[in-house]
């Protein structure tokens, strides 16, 4: 039996020859994607790779042909890169999505709900020039904007507590609409009554689906029936109009000073640090150059191991994602959209070439959005 440090030697060489080759691949690869910048030709050929695959992985051990497929897998990944990388570099107007530089100035905003809720205290904070104006729901926000009766919407998508808002994201696709802006707001929750009432007069509480499981604790330690309602001012509002004091709403207390009621208690959200994560949206995608995130929607085919085929890409760019959501698509028994948020610009060479990969090789992919998202948060 050799020495350790023999066989290490040995083992040092294997790589620096894997090395050199591995340099004639990509300088290989390269002279590919000059010919099919020159003559169209598709970077991606699944059947060709697949035919590859099989011919050179005969002749081995199943063990080890599994692992040298892995290995073969990659390297052609890796090759597919670089040559969408070279592609766009020859040739940008290649890049499949085009966005305005002009940075969003809407003279009208949307948000869903009433004066005092948490989404016109973003609207207020994203546009402080405007007006921002109520609608009864979500979807009439996106309506307006889709319609050109409104210049932007703003809307939640997801809360640290309660989670993702999934009926935004749907609204998102049905109604062909780009996120331009982030906004993330700590919430603080308020308990409000009518003039005069005392916390142990109230036996019911109500609020927006959304935040009454942000206040669990809080409803549960003191025994109260939660009543869902349209949203967290409209609570207010709603508590206000009847006057009955063992009823009570959780809302911000700049609701609760608009509808004129007292504060019974403040922070009453379970975690304290309980933040909201607000978008604007219109028509036009944009791109600006403090942008830092870029969010898609994408199908992907109905074959094992596509999605990790995905995100294999994101890897190969090093580009970190920062979140991955999946939707049922309508009409589509068991068959998804997903949806992920990744950091980078528009203006981004990388960024590029992995859009252009991917708008190549997937069956659907929609830029979503581009926006600046800050370090620190709102109180």
């Amino acid at each position: 039996m050799r020495e350790l440090s023999s066989i290490r030697q040995d083992i040092n060489s294997v790589d620096a020859a894997i090395r050199e080759l591995f340099l004639l691949r990509m300088s290989l690869a390269r002279e590919v994607a000059q010919t099919k910048a020159q003559t169209d030709d598709a970077i991606y050929k699944p059947d060709r790779e697949a035919e590859i695959i099989q011919k050179r992985a005969t002749g081995m051990s199943e063990e080890l042909r599994i692992k040298y497929i892995a290995l073969l897998q990659s390297m052609i990944r890796a090759s597919r890169e670089y040559q969408y990388s070279e592609v766009l570099r020859l040739n940008p107007a290649k890049f499949p999505f085009h966005p305005s530089e002009a940075a969003l100035h809407p003279r009208s905003v949307y948000y869903q709900g009433a004066p005092g809720a948490y989404q016109e205290l973003a609207a207020r904070a994203l546009f402080p020039s405007c007006e921002p104006q109520n609608v009864p729901t979500w979807e009439q926000v996106f309506q307006s904007v889709r319609d050109g009766e409104a210049d932007a919407g703003v809307v939640p998508v997801e809360n640290t507590t309660a989670g993702t808002v999934s009926e935004i994201y749907d609204l998102l696709l049905e109604y062909d609409l780009s996120i331009n802006y982030s906004y993330i707001k700590k919430i603080r929750h308020c308990l409000a009554a009518p003039r005069g009432a005392s916390l142990a007069q109230i036996q019911q509480v109500c609020s927006h689906p959304h935040a009454l499981p942000q206040c669990h604790d809080f409803i549960s330690a003191h025994g109260l029936q939660a009543i869902e309602v349209a949203n967290t001012a409209i609570a207010a509002q709603t508590v206000a109009a009847k006057q009955d004091k063992t009823l009570a709403a959780i809302c911000s207390r700049e609701a609760a000073e608009l509808n004129g009621l007292d504060i019974l208690a403040e922070s009453i959200n379970d975690i304290k640090h309980n933040e909201t994560r607000f978008i604007a949206v219109s028509r036009t995608l944009t791109s600006r150059p403090e942008d830092n995130r870029i969010e898609i929607a994408f199908h992907i085919p109905n074959v094992a191991g596509s999605l990790n085929g995905v995100l294999d890409i994101f890897a190969g760019y090093h580009i970190d994602m920062t979140q991955i959501y999946s939707r049922p698509i309508k009409d589509s028994p068991w068959c998804y959209v997903f949806y992920i948020d990744f950091t980078g610009n528009m203006r981004d060479h990388a960024v590029q070439s992995l859009l252009y990969q991917l708008h190549e090789e997937l069956p659907y992919i929609k830029v979503i959005g581009s926006y600046y998202v800050a370090d620190t948060t709102e109180e």
